[in-house]
């Protein structure tokens, strides 16, 4: 048996992977709170830090999840006991091909009195409630920023705020190009509005923090994604279109904006760009996703060549003052990577279509004038 459990504990972070495809609650769980302590073959016998954890894992449905991990990475279903420091071992609940695991969720009476308020993961319905609430009262605030970020999360998942389960913490999914938006600061804002709204609804948040949404894929997914590779990575631009769809009004020509304010600027750049003799024009690449120097994924509203040199135009939002240290932090590392002109502009500021031109021909003259 020495064998075979070492064996499991090498292919054990697979089945970590696994679980974690199919669902990152249950793989949050089991990653920080069990271990790999017997394996003869037909049972697997995992280390549990506490009788909550075990209580966790079975009323949220997580051990049919495992279940199926399992299966794909052993092609086989091993049963699965749970064991705490002193505590007698019990058996997971299986679930079987004909019943698929990730639709089991199983009740059993193992929580002892004194874990009888752990917290398991309350219903989709009741988070999507406070997402639309909390997004509604930060509209209401009069941050538009945090709102229209909070409009674009596809779900919310709720995952162990430490090893022990005593709360959770909520990680708002969105697509992956929207992640570099969530700052420290937006999330800050975001989180004393979310935990308000979630206690209302008799839930405790310790945290909020926001993750890429997982894509979609099926069996056919190496013939797929060696079709892309061969073709050359998909931009930025495509991945939102494909992750949130067009929005009516925010796209233009294929490319897809996050603000009103954006496409202005955007028919701002056309106009001046169709003025300009063909010798020597300017090219606009619309919230193009790119990797910094210190190791960051940022998308700049526009990245815009001309002359031999590159520039960038940010169109900040009404709230946008807050960002100041921030700004300065990420405009230093673009100068730092070769950007040699950064220019913002202000939402108030894109209301006339004459005042935006003029302040997009500044903004070029001021970057070809550069030295």
């Amino acid at each position: 048996m020495a064998e075979m459990t070492a064996g499991m504990h090498k292919i054990w972070p697979h089945v970590l992977q696994a679980v974690k495809n199919r669902r990152r609650f249950t793989w949050i769980l089991l990653e920080q709170n069990t271990d790999v302590l017997f394996y003869d073959g037909t049972t697997l016998t995992l280390s549990a830090t506490s009788q909550g954890v075990c209580d966790n894992i079975v009323a949220s449905g997580s051990s049919a999840v495992l279940d199926e991990a399992l299966a794909e990475v052993l092609s086989t279903r091993p049963a699965v006991e749970l064991v705490v420091e002193g505590q007698t071992p019990f058996a997971l609940p299986r679930s079987t091909p004909q019943s698929p695991a990730t639709e089991v969720r199983v009740s059993v009476a193992v929580t002892t009195p004194e874990t009888s308020g752990e917290a398991t993961e309350p219903p989709t319905p009741a988070l999507h409630l406070v997402l639309a609430q909390t997004a509604f009262l930060m509209h209401e605030q009069g941050n538009n920023q945090a709102a229209a970020l909070l409009a674009d999360v596809e779900d919310v998942e709720l995952v162990p705020g430490n090893r022990f389960g005593d709360w959770q913490d909520a990680v708002l999914i969105v697509p992956p190009y929207l992640v570099p938006r969530f700052t420290e600061e937006v999330t800050a804002a975001i989180q004393p509005v979310f935990e308000h709204v979630a206690g209302r609804h008799s839930l405790e948040i310790g945290a909020v923090t926001a993750a890429p949404a997982l894509p979609d894929i099926g069996d056919d997914w190496r013939q797929i994604l060696q079709e892309r590779l061969a073709k050359g990575a998909a931009s930025n631009q495509a991945s939102r279109t494909r992750a949130r769809g067009v929005v009516p009004g925010l796209s233009r020509e294929g490319f897809v904006f996050d603000s009103r304010e954006e496409v202005l600027v955007y028919e701002a750049l056309k106009r001046v760009q169709a003025s300009l003799p063909e010798e020597s024009t300017i090219s606009v690449f619309p919230l193009p996703l790119g990797r910094v120097g210190v190791g960051n994924a940022w998308t700049p509203d526009f990245l815009v060549t001309v002359a031999g040199r590159v520039g960038i135009i940010e169109v900040d939002g009404p709230h946008h003052h807050r960002r100041f240290g921030a700004d300065a932090t990420r405009d230093r590392h673009w100068r730092n990577s070769g950007i040699v002109h950064i220019e913002r502009i202000l939402v108030e500021e894109t209301s006339a279509d004459t005042d935006l031109d003029a302040l997009v021909r500044q903004f070029l003259t001021r970057l070809r004038e550069y030295r």
